[in-house]
């Protein structure tokens, strides 16, 4: 296990293009932006979620 100020390497190869982040990037970093995606994925369902009541309620409730 490696605390906070171990540097962390990645055992992973990252490929151009790829979404693989950088091999500094400590485990708690990861996880938070983990969390962030989820959040934000969860937020934007709810978005299309409500949109689509809406629209489906504007159509056949008026």
């Amino acid at each position: 296990m490696t605390s906070d100020a171990t540097p962390y390497e990645t055992p992973y190869t990252p490929y151009p293009g790829g979404s693989m982040p950088p091999a500094a990037t400590q485990p708690k970093q990861g996880k938070h932006e983990l969390w962030a995606f989820f959040w934000l994925a969860l937020l934007n369902t709810l978005i299309i979620a409500v949109a689509g009541i809406v629209t489906w309620w504007y159509v056949h409730g008026h």
